[in-house]
């Protein structure tokens, strides 16, 4: 737990250097802290979530979950990551 601590205000202090996020990836990297403090993995639905964000707030996220060492596993194919937002389906199968 404390490791985690410190790899967080580590990347907390070289963000200061980098560009700020938009605010969908600012939002999810927010998240993300948290599920890192508590020594949680990505939820199930990261994918989903990251591909409702726009390309270039996608590719923040996804930056963001690597250095934290979130995301280690899956690869993501370039074509994934430009892809355009996809929206939900609307409720009611309509």
């Amino acid at each position: 737990m404390l490791g985690a601590l410190v790899m967080v205000m580590g990347l907390a202090g070289a963000a200061s250097a980098d560009p700020a996020l938009l605010p969908d990836a600012a939002a999810l990297a927010a998240e993300a802290t948290g599920w890192l403090l508590e020594g949680e993995a990505l939820p199930p639905d990261y994918r989903a979530r990251l591909m409702r964000m726009p390309p270039e707030a996608r590719l923040q996220a996804l930056v963001f979950l690597r250095r934290a060492g979130l995301l280690t596993a899956d690869a993501w194919a370039l074509s994934d990551v430009l892809e355009p937002t996809t929206t939900p389906a609307p409720a009611g199968g309509e």
